[in-house]
C-alpha cells in the first residue's frame, strides 16, 4: 500500500482518530476484527458441511445447528461492540444536531452512560447464568457455558469502547466528530 492510500483509508474509518491513536486500543480492533471474521467463517464452513453431510452423503450432522447458532450468537455479540467502537449503530441524531457543544456532550455521555448500564446488565446476567450452568451439556455436547460466553465477553468488549468514549469526549474529544463519524458510516439519520 502507498502512503496516500493508507491515507485515504484511515480517513474514511469509522473508528473516531481517539481509538485509532492508542495502541491497545488499535490492537483490540484488530483482534476484534479478526475474531469476527473467523467466526464468520467458522459460521459459513459449519453450515456447509451441514449441507454437504445432509444431501450429498445423506448422513446429516447432530451438531451442526447448535453449533452454527452458538456461532451466531458470538457474532453478534462481537459486533455489538465493533459497533460500539465504530459508532456504526443505528442513531437518530436530529434533537443531538440542535443542541449546542457543552449540551451535545453531556447528552452523549448520558447515552453512553445508559448503554454501559444496559451492557453491563446483559454481561453480568451471562457470566451469572454462565456459572450455574457450567456443568450442563447440551444434548449434541456443546457444553452451555459456550454458548453463554459471548454475552459477558461482548459485554466486556463494549464496555471498554463505551469507557474510552467517555473518557475521551471528557478530555474534549469532539462529539461532532464523532456524530459525523457515525454519519458517514451510514449509521445515523
Amino acid at each position: 500500500m502507498t502512503a496516500e492510500v493508507e491515507t485515504e483509508v484511515e480517513e474514511k474509518s469509522a473508528t473516531p482518530d481517539f481509538q485509532r491513536s492508542n495502541r491497545f486500543l488499535a490492537g483490540l480492533a484488530v483482534f476484534e476484527n479478526w475474531l469476527i471474521m473467523l467466526l464468520l467463517a467458522g459460521t459459513v464452513l459449519v453450515l456447509l458441511g451441514q449441507v454437504f453431510f445432509r444431501y450429498a452423503l445423506e448422513q446429516p450432522l447432530s451438531w451442526s445447528n447448535e453449533a452454527a447458532t452458538d456461532l451466531l450468537v458470538y457474532v453478534a455479540f462481537v459486533g455489538f461492540a465493533i459497533g460500539i467502537r465504530d459508532n456504526a449503530h443505528v442513531a437518530l441524531n436530529l434533537f443531538e444536531r440542535k443542541l449546542g457543544a457543552r449540551p451535545r456532550k453531556w447528552l452523549r455521555i448520558g447515552e453512553l452512560v445508559v448503554l454501559g448500564v444496559v451492557l453491563g446488565c446483559i454481561g453480568i446476567g451471562g457470566a451469572t447464568y454462565l456459572w450455574e450452568q457450567r456443568d450442563v451439556v447440551s444434548p449434541v455436547g456443546i457444553p452451555l457455558w459456550a454458548a453463554f460466553l459471548p454475552l459477558p465477553f461482548g459485554a466486556v468488549l463494549g464496555l471498554v469502547h463505551i469507557v474510552v468514549e467517555v473518557v475521551a469526549v471528557l478530555r474534549g474529544a469532539s462529539v461532532e466528530e464523532i456524530v459525523d463519524r457515525e454519519a458517514e458510516a451510514g449509521g445515523a439519520v
